[in-house]
Parts: structure tokens; sequence; C-alpha cells
């Protein structure tokens, strides 16, 4: 791979992150940011639509993130996992270090917490809205700016740490 063709991964994620700091924005100019007890407070009770809403970002959020991974593997790995558990196989493989490949994507604790997110974009595609648990919604948005924030830092740790191990032009 080029430095060139590593520019263009690089431009795609940050794309990426760029769409999840929106999401994330979207959710901050609603109030729906700070303590669980915060976040209750804003939403109106049994609003099922509310629920699916914000539902409906916490899905786009891992969509993103997973974007970020189908890029990484795709374009650096060769090959996208296959299977009935291809997401969490997908997730799975960022935490590695390939050697002569490319450096983990992710640490442990982030992929763990990346992994909630994955699992309830699985429950919101396959339930009616209105079976949402309140709860899960609430500790989910609860978690999501400090987990958007370590998956952004570390994609950027990536970056730079490919730059350096590119080999010259």
């Amino acid at each position: 791979m080029t430095r060139k063709q590593f520019t263009i991964i690089a431009t795609r994620l940050k794309e990426e992150l760029e769409n999840i700091r929106s999401l994330c924005k979207e959710l901050s100019d609603r109030g729906l940011t700070g303590s669980k007890k915060k976040i209750k407070s804003v939403l109106p009770p049994g609003d099922t639509f509310i629920l699916r809403a914000i539902g409906s970002i916490l899905h786009d959020f891992y969509v993103s993130v997973e974007n970020i991974f189908e890029t990484v593997a795709r374009e650096i790995d060769e090959s996208i996992p296959t299977g009935e558990h291809w997401h969490r196989e997908l997730l799975l493989r960022m935490v590695l270090d390939i050697p002569e490949v490319r450096p983990p994507l992710l640490s442990r604790e982030t992929a763990g917490k990346l992994d909630e997110f994955r699992a309830f974009r699985h429950v919101f595609r396959n339930v009616y809205g209105f079976n949402l648990s309140p709860d899960r919604i609430v500790d989910l948005v609860n978690r999501l700016i400090h987990t958007a924030d370590c998956l952004e830092q570390e994609v950027h740790t990536f970056i730079q740490t490919m730059k350096k191990v590119m080999p010259g032009e």
C-alpha cells in the first residue's frame, strides 16, 4: 500500500468520525447528555416515539463505527469476515496487531464498550420499536460520548502509527 492509498483510507476514517460527532451533537442538542438521571428527566414518560428516534441515532452510531472497521478490513487486511457472526468477528479483528500488516485499531477496553452498541444495533433491527427498553436506551446514551471519544482517539492513534510505519515512496 502506498502513502497515497493510505491517505485516502485515513480520509474515509476521519469522515466517519465526523458522522459520529454529528450523531453525538444531535443528542446533545436535545439535552440527552450527562448523568442517567438527567437523560431520564428529558425523556417524556412512555413516549415510544422518542425512544425509537434515540434508538435510531444509537443504531447509526454503530453503523458508522462498523463502516470504519469495514474500511480497515477491506482496504488494509484485504478481507472482511463472513458467516453468521461476521459483525462480532469484525469487531474482534480490530483489536488484533497483525504483524507486517497493521497495528490494532482498538484497545480491548474500547472494543468491549463498542460491543454493547453492536448488540443494541442487532436488537434495534429485530424488535418492534415499542418494545425498546427505556433503561437500556438511557444507559447507552449515557455511555455514547465517552465511547465515541475513546474510538476517535484510538482511530487517530492508528492513523498516526500507520503513517510512521508506511514505507516512503
